[in-house]
């Protein structure tokens, strides 16, 4: 998946939809308000998008784009100041999970909005989380190639990846929501757990 999906003013769009769909929910916009929103007439939206479906799998695109932007940026910054593997792992999470959720619980449509972008958008869904995996593995065999971590035997970074991306999937969807400022802490909580274990097989005598 491309790390930028849109040309400049499409990118301007689908940022302009996006807010459109946190601030007024999905169903009841209409292409005309959309238009309004993202300062175009309606002929003009629909020069870029076919229909609101397709505006909504485009912001889609654009999270998953900014979501890994940001954490890239977040493990060079952890890196350069000398961070543990944990340290990187929870910031990761943080900025590639965290940040869509906060979003998301921070609109009064944000259940609305969860739920359509599966329903519309489930391919694109199942694109994203692979390729998450395939970044989270990335990272982890560069924290061991960096000597920061160390893979117990009969571990690989793929399963390290998938078991760290199910726990980050987890605490987003915990009911009753975890409150946003408790995502960071719990990300790492989860990262810590995964990647040093929190507890131990008691040997009996």
């Amino acid at each position: 998946m491309e790390t930028q999906p849109f040309d400049s003013v499409t990118f301007k769009i689908v940022q302009r939809a996006r807010d459109a769909f946190l601030r007024e929910g999905y169903s009841r916009l209409t292409m005309t308000e959309l238009a309004d929103f993202c300062g175009l007439t309606r002929r003009g939206l629909y020069q870029h998008f076919k229909s609101k479906e397709d505006l909504l799998r485009a912001t889609l695109r654009l999270q998953n784009a900014e979501g890994f932007t940001a954490a890239e940026w977040v493990v060079e910054k952890e890196l350069a100041r000398g961070g543990s593997a944990l340290d990187v792992v929870a910031k990761w999470l943080d900025a590639r999970f965290g940040n869509v959720r906060r979003q998301i619980v921070q609109s009064p449509y944000g259940a609305e909005i969860n739920a359509k972008a599966f329903e519309v958008g489930n391919d694109i869904m199942i694109e994203i989380s692979a390729d998450t995996h395939a970044r989270m593995a990335e990272l982890i065999d560069t924290l061991c190639a960096r000597k920061l971590l160390r893979l117990r035997e009969g571990q690989s970074s793929a399963d390290a990846a998938q078991l760290l991306a199910d726990g980050a999937r987890g605490v987003n969807q915990q009911r009753p929501a975890i409150p946003v400022s408790q995502l960071a802490p719990r990300y790492r909580h989860i990262a810590e757990a995964i990647l040093y274990g929190c507890a131990e097989t008691v040997r009996r005598d």
